[in-house]
């Protein structure tokens, strides 16, 4: 007698989710990694969110912000990487928050947690593509020749981009980074693998450069001890409101979970590729920020002084010569270009686990599958659209704009707190074990992370300017509460009626575990 061939582990907890294979499977551990590594892209979110680490708070918040803010987010990826292992799913903490209550909170829990989470991904991407530009600029106005006296721009073809040539540039790299997620899954995988080492790389030359050939170099008192407070409040709230830059840095590090449906193995794989995420981004981080930081001798002096968009551009021209400053810039470059590519990837997949499940007016355009190569081209559509959305809002507002990017890290830390909480509360004596678990220290983690992802996301809330007014206040606020007015009112005028979230296998008879139960299209 022939033994029966033993069905894919994948496939099975596909099935036990409610779910059959849809999507082309060809991410490996590696990939997995990679990607989830890639979308973070630590070495660009540090760059990014330089500016603002020196104006609140100076060196001292910075260093010690990342180091307090990288042991907690290891403890977050660490619960999630335990929810992951058990629910290797494309909808990721969305669909974990449905899978973690009891079957009648499934719906309202789901919808919820997908909201933040996607629209902390839409913003997170316009981010990434605001930030290309951003260092563009950087690098232009660096290659720029200037009059040695005055310092100012003798070429106009050199000067500066205004808005709308930023917000060009920004919607055209999107439209890039959404053909190639119209790509099969493996064929732009490799893309990750190489934009992960790139990224190590990066970091290694330009931390390196800096400290060898900068003419002053802080000393360590300096860097760990010395602050700057530009904000005009006091230092002990300045220490509060300081530790965003870190916050913002890394988020999306769940990026891993959104590709599950697509990484072999991935039981194991995604929830090791969300801790090594972590881990090493933690570390890349660390050394990134040492060699900026040590090469800045007097940040006060440092930041009357530049003349360059970016104080990370600012720094690289203080340290080597303008065509190794721009070198250096370069490289930011093609880093961002890799990060925007892995992000919109994360937001496509979050959106056609929601539109899957019919989470959208229309999805049943929204979940259709492209056959020629197995990805959620209707999806990817529509976050392109969104995210040119968003960016076209700088032409209208910046503070808009800002308010708008600031949902971003916001968005993802509630889309992380909620399926934590559920987990360390009403699935405590429930939650079933995957491959990779915390064991007896699960809930403990769980608990810590918690609390810290609560206290944190009521600071995103807080102004970083006095006296605040009407155009430097903090629009976060305004955002949250119209997105939740809006989806609030949503839920009551139509999607409670008909939306039942997730899949749930194990609440189903196992004669409706098939096929015909999958809302998925193809074309």
């Amino acid at each position: 007698m022939e033994k029966p061939i033993k069905e894919d582990t994948d496939i099975v907890l596909m099935r036990e989710m409610g779910y059959e294979q849809e999507l082309f499977r060809g991410f490996s551990s590696l990939m997995s990694f990679t990607f989830c590594f890639t979308a973070v892209n630590i070495l660009c979110s540090v760059s990014i969110g330089f500016n603002y680490g020196l104006n609140t708070g100076g060196p001292a918040v910075i260093i010690w912000g990342w180091i307090i803010g990288s042991f907690f987010t290891i403890m977050i990826g660490l619960s999630l990487a335990e929810i992951c292992s058990t629910y290797p799913s494309a909808g990721s903490v969305y669909h974990w928050a449905g899978q973690l209550v009891p079957i009648k909170y499934t719906a309202i829990a789901s919808f919820i947690c997908g909201w933040f989470n996607f629209l902390g991904n839409v913003a997170g991407d316009a981010a990434f593509s605001s930030g290309f530009a951003y260092i563009i600029n950087a690098a232009i106005v660096l290659n720029g020749e200037r009059n040695s006296t005055s310092g100012e721009l003798l070429s106009d073809d050199k000067a500066p981009l205004n808005v709308y040539k930023q917000v060009g540039v920004s919607i055209g790299i999107t439209a890039v980074w959404s053909i190639q997620n119209a790509l099969r899954v493996d064929q732009q995988g490799w893309l990750n693998n190489l934009a992960a080492f790139i990224q190590i790389g990066s970091t290694i030359i330009i931390v390196v450069t800096i400290l060898i050939m900068t003419k002053y170099r802080a000393s360590a008192y300096t860097v760990f001890l010395t602050n700057y407070n530009s904000t005009g409040f006091t230092f002990g709230y300045v220490c509060i409101i300081g530790i965003l830059s870190t916050l913002f840095s890394f988020s999306g590090y769940e990026a891993g979970a959104h590709l599950a449906e697509e990484t072999r193995g991935a039981g194991k794989a995604a929830p090791k590729g969300i801790i090594a995420t972590c881990v090493i981004g933690a570390c890349v981080g660390f050394a990134y920020l040492l060699g900026l930081l040590f090469a800045i001798p007097d940040v006060a002096d440092f930041i009357t002084n530049a003349d360059n968009p970016s104080f990370a551009v600012q720094v690289y021209e203080l340290s080597v010569p303008e065509r190794g400053a721009l070198a250096l810039t370069i490289l930011l470059v093609i880093n961002l270009y890799f990060a925007g590519m892995s992000s919109t990837t994360v937001t496509s997949r979050i959106g056609f686990a929601m539109a899957r499940d019919g989470v959208f007016p229309g999805s049943k355009y929204l979940r259709v599958i492209y056959s020629r190569t197995q990805t959620p081209l209707a999806t990817v559509v529509l976050v392109f659209i969104i995210d040119t959305l968003l960016l076209l809002l700088q032409l209208a507002s910046s503070t808009a704009f800002a308010a708008i990017l600031s949902i971003t890290t916001i968005g993802y830390q509630v889309s992380y707190l909620i399926p934590i909480l559920f987990r360390i509360t009403v699935a405590r004596k429930t939650f079933k074990l995957g491959e990779f678990n915390l064991g007896k220290f699960g809930v403990l983690i769980g608990t810590i992370s918690s609390i810290w992802l609560f206290i944190t996301s009521v600071f995103l809330f807080f102004p970083s300017t006095y006296p605040v007014t009407k155009d430097n206040m903090n629009w976060a606020i305004v955002v949250v509460a119209g997105v939740t007015f809006i989806a609030g009112l949503y839920w009551l005028l139509s999607a409670r009626y008909w939306f039942v979230g997730p899949r749930r296998a194990t609440d189903l008879p196992d004669d409706k575990i098939n096929s015909s139960d999958v809302l998925v299209s193809r074309f």
